[in-house]
């Protein structure tokens, strides 16, 4: 994860290269001029910010944050940042603005829809700030035409921060759904191996048990039984044979009364 976060970060670091570049081409085709001390503030901002940043990340100390990730810190010090040329080109204001999109555009997979309004909340309070100065700085300050881009502004922070936290929230529900079914596919996985285990341990047992069935021939005076080759055995053998019961033998007192008439020998085991 952290070299995720790395990786995103050198990517608003290129972000952040593109939008001086972009300054600078807005400067050379005449739409507005930075004197020698705000192109310093620029990209003196830029690479302080980034420094910090970068230390952050490299160091491990943004796992101190709730969210290790720093987008909304990165996109209102963007925000900031660009505060610089706004105020420096005020003829090339509609252009810039447009620079601050792709910062806004990095919180679509990581921002929930209310960090998003947040994070416009801070922007359009910086936003509002510099037109407060611009109108007490300069005397034909035009207050419609800059309340026009202000709220114009406004309108498309809102929809980046609805549509953003739309695809945020998409992002988490795809998230959990793919869990849910890691876990279910996990949790088949088990009654697999069990049903399997049980299914061997079925046959094992199935190996082990010899069963009686179908019609048995029987002497109706000595109880032997004849078997499949047609011989007569006593009934102990054919069933000791044919299964996994042993036995033990004894006499019933019917019996006892038969072949013993003058000894009582269940009166005496009482």
């Amino acid at each position: 994860m952290q070299r995720l976060r790395l990786q995103r970060f050198a990517m608003a670091l290129a972000t952040y290269t593109l939008v001086i570049l972009a300054t600078f081409l807005v400067t050379r085709l005449g739409l507005g001029r930075m004197n020698g001390a705000q192109w310093v503030t620029y990209i003196g901002l830029a690479l302080f910010g980034n420094f910090i940043f970068f230390v952050l990340f490299y160091t491990n100390a943004n796992l101190r944050f709730s969210d290790p990730s720093l987008t909304r810190e990165q996109i209102v010090y963007s925000a900031l940042w660009g505060m610089v040329p706004l105020y420096s080109l005020p003829e090339a204001r509609p252009i810039v603005l447009m620079f601050y999109l792709p910062a806004f555009s990095f919180g679509m997979l990581s921002l929930t829809r209310r960090q998003y309004f947040v994070v416009e909340a801070y922007v359009l309070v910086f936003y509002a700030a510099l037109l407060c100065l611009e109108y007490f700085q300069y005397s034909g300050f035009n207050i419609q035409y800059q309340l026009f881009l202000f709220i114009l502004y406004g309108v498309l922070l809102t929809w980046f921060a609805f549509f953003g936290g739309f695809v945020s929230n998409l992002r988490r529900r795809l998230s959990l759904q793919k869990e849910e079914i890691k876990m279910e596919m996990e949790e088949r996985k088990i009654v697999q191996i069990e049903k399997d285990k049980l299914i061997v341990e079925l046959k094992d047992a199935l190996r082990k048990v010899k069963t009686l069935s179908g019609l048995l021939p029987i002497c109706a005076a000595c109880k032997k039984i004849r078997d499949d080759q047609g011989y007569w055995n006593q009934i102990e053998s054919y069933i000791q044979i044919r299964s996994d019961a042993e036995f033990s033998h004894s006499i019933c007192p019917d019996c006892a009364k038969k072949l013993y008439p003058d000894i009582d020998i269940y009166k005496e085991d009482e």
